[in-house]
């Protein structure tokens, strides 16, 4: 089983046009039209869905757990979701905002174990904790 980090969206992408050779892209790994249509349904506000593809560490290691007993995956992943929030800066207009929601594939309509808000302008880095089946509203 796979991982799967869902990204919802206000506005349509083309596929690859967002790659690079950084830590993140948007793109579909894991999913299928079917999971992401779930998603959608159970947690997300917004019409477009896609996936994090996540090059370096995945973003649901970076906790307090992960930074007690493998401070070093914790470092990884933050640094993974540092470059995700500087794409998102980049990507989405003043004053609009995504959606993530991460689960394991198979997974997506069971029910949330968390949820936060992180604005992009206000980042407390040290302060956000992600785990899986965690909902976050990313805002620009």
């Amino acid at each position: 089983m796979s991982m799967a980090t869902y990204i919802g969206l206000n506005f349509s992408l083309k596929l690859y046009e967002y790659y690079t050779e950084n830590e993140v892209e948007i793109d579909y790994v894991f999913s299928d039209e079917e999971n992401r249509n779930v998603v959608k349904q159970k947690h997300f506000t917004t019409p477009y869905i896609y996936e994090v593809s996540e090059k370096g560490n995945p973003i649901w290691q970076m906790n307090e757990y992960q930074k007690i007993h493998s401070p070093n995956n914790y470092e990884k992943s933050k640094k993974t979701f540092l470059y995700l929030c500087h794409l998102l800066k980049e990507l989405l207009p003043q004053g609009d905002y995504c959606e993530v929601y991460i689960c394991w594939l198979g997974e997506e309509d069971e029910e949330r174990e968390g949820e936060l808000t992180i604005k992009l302008n206000n980042l407390q880095i040290d302060a956000i904790d992600i785990y899986e089946k965690y909902f976050i509203r990313i805002e620009n």
